[in-house]
Parts: structure tokens; sequence; C-alpha cells
């Protein structure tokens, strides 16, 4: 075959396509080499496109990781999906390991997600209205286990369930830097789950 029967043979990424594909190459460069190397050309190279794609599709840097942070939230409402048929306790308390499970097996996308400054922060952005929409799973979660004389002890649910989130954001964190003083990361996880059950009912 002559070089002008194979250039007529390869086939061209979809149009409607080239928004996923970009988004996968941001994610395997995300995944494999960490937040700080998620660059416009990075992610050309990962898709084997031209960098100007990257830019058609996204605008900048900062769009492309607003989309890619709105991706990495979408994954994590997935992970933290339960069963609604579950006993209320049991809903939060698996919601809350699958939280824990999804940051240590994604920990760059966990910082993309929750890092200081990030897509999420930017009021009015996409990422931060699917951040919010997560906060508002875990308000229902908490909903289900607290009590009416817990609850008096809040402004609101919401309020019990940022608490709830500081808890076990503040776990995970300490346990994806390695910094946690006592070692068997998931058993104290676990007892502080009990600890926070006890604290809402």
């Amino acid at each position: 075959m002559d070089a002008g029967a194979r250039s007529t043979s390869r086939r061209r990424t979809a149009s409607d396509q080239v928004h996923v594909v970009l988004l996968e190459a941001a994610q395997d460069v995300l995944d494999r080499e960490g937040l700080a190397r998620v660059t416009v050309r990075a992610v050309a190279r990962e898709a084997d496109v031209a960098p100007m794609g990257v830019y058609n599709r996204f605008g900048s840097k900062e769009g492309l990781l607003r989309a890619l942070a709105v991706r990495a939230l979408d994954d994590l409402g997935s992970a933290v999906a339960v069963d609604p048929s579950l006993e209320a306790e049991q809903r939060f308390r698996q919601a809350c390991m699958a939280y824990r499970q999804f940051a240590l097996a994604h920990p760059q996308r966990y910082e993309l997600i929750f890092g200081g400054g990030g897509p999420v922060a930017q009021t009015g952005s996409e990422a931060s209205v699917y951040g919010h929409a997560a906060f508002e799973v875990l308000i229902e979660l908490v909903e289900g286990v607290i009590s009416p004389k817990a609850l008096g002890r809040f402004a609101n649910s919401a309020e019990a369930a940022q608490m709830v989130w500081t808890a076990i954001h503040g776990a995970v964190h300490l346990e994806l830097g390695g910094i946690g003083q006592v070692s068997g990361s998931r058993d104290i996880y676990e007892r502080l789950l009990d600890v926070l059950v006890r604290g809402l009912q």
C-alpha cells in the first residue's frame, strides 16, 4: 500500500469525540504524572493532536482543568452512590468508606477536586456546581441518620454535613500525605465513622 492509500485509509477522530479523547488524555497525564504536569502540550502529546486542538475545545489550560474536575467529581459521585434501599446508617457508612477508597485509588484526581484554589473553588463555575451537588448528597446522608436532638446543636443539616466532611476529608488528607501518627488507617477511619454516627444520633 502506497503512502497516499495509507493516508486515505486512516480514520480521523470524529469531531464529537474529540472532547472525550482529550479529557481521557488529560486524565491519563494527571493519574500518571500529577497535577503539575497537566499542561496543554502534555495533553496534546498524549492525545496525538496539535496543541491548538486543546485550545479550540477548552480555551485554556484552566478551562481544561475545570472540565477535568467536573469529570473527576462525576466519578466521585458514582463511587459514593449507594443502594437507596439500605438502612440509613449503613448508607452513610458505605458512602463515607467509598469516599476514602476513591481518594486512595485516585489521589491526583482527589487533589484536583479538593486542592486549594482549584476549579471547584471558582464560584459559579461548572466544577463548583458539581461540587455543590456532591455536597448535597452528603447532606441527604446526614439527614438520614441525624436525630432531632442532635440536629438542634447545628444551624441546619448543611452545617452538620460540613462538620462530617471536615472530619472525613481531614482523615483522608492525613492518610494520603502519610503523616498519620499511628498505624491502622482503615481501622481508625472506621472508628471515626463510629464517633460521627454517635454524634449525629
